[in-house]
């Protein structure tokens, strides 16, 4: 794998990066901001239509995004053919997207017939406008996920923020100066969604035709539809922890762990970051380099483990002192369960490279039974691990299960498209993330105590040094 390509891959996460910090930190900025304008009613309503919206939004995407990533740099995919692709993916986005827009608003005007809005802290004009706006912005989606494949990040960057930061500024300018409520938020973003989406379509005219293919439409549907009963089983994964806690264990136990999942998602943040840029140079590598791209994809695997690792073990040896500074004493029993959140994450962000055989071999519908069975997995282990340990308990619980996960994923990617790997450096890399999170765990505390801080960076030292044997320089830009 050339210098140039770890370099693109670099570049373009710092990009894809940059633009998901800046839209993130205006809405940590903007709702509680928002919190001061409106009632915790109104706050609550709002939230709870976000939820709706996005899971009526994954109905919306059918997965298509997914599969234009996967067909668009086959091997086996003509030049020609990728105009046609993502045409005739777009096109059953925007039918599926008219469909459920429709379908939503009858039932909104049906029950502000019969039922009325009398009593509610908002109306039915707040429903239409949440539901424009989940069509639109599933529409925008599309067009920055195809501008990823095009490789333009900055391009990906100037939409991204145009679309997410100028609906949340109109919003907050509608509310704190035009005393707007729920209507004002939604109809902002949904505004905005509406005049930005021409601009996304012109990015990415190059691969707009007239001409649509049925046989790419039920090849792509076919390959996309899955990922729809994964996404659930995904949102359900990401809850039902909090929900279990709150039964099994306390209201406090469900604050604590909160908290260190805010701080994981640092760590969630560089993975992300790294797998808007993998996706796409993905199955580039595959088409222009048939020879040797399995033992690419195995290194890069290896990188991005102990890359990971390196950055969630960070976060977890100085878990206590981080939140001993940023937070009041109640918070300090985070601490300890950030560190098996950090390892989930770490474990979570190997899967773009473990199930990658998976999606070579179109066999998607193992990726949504896989998740389902993490699903059934991570509910078991709560119910054993919570009454013992509460929010520690299910903690380790969503380590264990992305654990349960990346390595299903592994086993079938090696049974159906194996990869080049070298099981003695893969076991020797996690023999050595095992033993940072170790230190991390033993050497937890709350105190500034420069000793203990000598060693955790001694640690760290360390796992860089066996990660430079495992990974040697020369074989990764070989």
């Amino acid at each position: 794998m050339s210098v140039s390509i770890w370099r693109k891959l670099l570049k373009d996460s710092a990009i894809y990066g940059g633009a998901d910090f800046f839209s993130k930190l205006l809405s940590f900025i903007f709702f509680p901001l928002m919190a001061r304008y409106i009632s915790v009613t109104e706050f609550g309503a709002m939230e709870l239509i976000f939820t709706i919206i996005g899971l009526l939004g994954v109905i919306v995407n059918v997965g298509l995004n997914n599969a234009v990533q996967r067909f668009y740099w086959d091997k086996d995919t003509p030049e020609s053919s990728r105009p046609v692709i993502v045409s005739s993916a777009l096109l059953v986005q925007v039918v599926a997207g008219l469909v459920v827009m429709l379908l939503g608003a009858a039932a909104v005007v049906s029950y502000g017939a019969v039922v009325g809005w009398e009593g509610q802290s908002f109306d039915g004009r707040v429903l239409l406008f949440a539901l424009v706006f989940m069509a639109v912005s599933q529409w925008i989606q599309f067009a920055l996920d195809v501008l990823r494949l095009h490789f333009r990040p900055w391009r990906f960057f100037a939409l991204s923020i145009l679309s997410r930061v100028s609906g949340l500024l109109l919003a907050a300018w509608l509310v704190i100066q035009m005393g707007a409520r729920l209507d004002g938020i939604l109809g902002a973003q949904a505004l905005v969604a509406v005049l930005v989406l021409p601009l996304a379509l012109a990015l990415i005219s190059k691969d707009l035709v007239l001409g649509v293919s049925l046989a790419w439409v039920k090849t792509l549907v076919a390959f996309g539809y899955p990922f729809i009963f994964a996404a659930f089983a995904y949102w359900i994964f990401g809850a039902i922890d909090r929900w279990m806690l709150a039964s099994m264990s306390s209201v406090e136990e469900v604050g604590i762990y909160s908290v260190a999942f805010r701080f994981s998602s640092v760590v969630l943040f560089v993975s992300m970051a790294f797998g808007q840029a993998w996706s796409p140079v993905a199955m580039k590598i595959r088409t222009e380099n048939p020879e040797g791209y399995r033992r690419i994809f195995a290194t890069v695997l290896l990188a991005l483990f102990m890359a990971m690792a390196l950055v969630g073990g960070g976060v977890a040896l100085f878990s206590g002192e981080g939140i001993a500074l940023l937070l009041p004493e109640e918070y300090q029993g985070s601490a300890a369960v950030l560190i098996p959140l950090c390892l989930g994450v770490v474990l979570q962000a190997t899967q773009q490279v473990t199930a990658v055989g998976i999606s070579i071999e179109r066999k998607s519908h193992l990726i949504a039974k896989i998740s389902w069975c993490a699903v059934a997995v991570n509910v078991l282990l709560n119910l054993w691990l919570i009454p013992l340990f509460g929010a520690l308990g299910a903690a380790w619980a969503t380590a264990v299960t992305y654990l349960f996960m990346t390595a299903t994923y592994l086993a079938f990617t090696q049974y159906l498209h194996p990869l080049d790997i070298s099981w003695g450096r893969l076991l020797t890399a996690g023999v050595a993330v095992m033993g940072l999170f170790g230190v991390a765990l033993l050497a937890r505390q709350t105190e500034l105590a420069f000793s203990v801080i000598i060693l955790k960076c001694f640690a760290l030292a360390v796992f860089c040094g066996i990660g430079a044997f495992v990974l040697p320089l020369k074989k990764v830009l070989s």
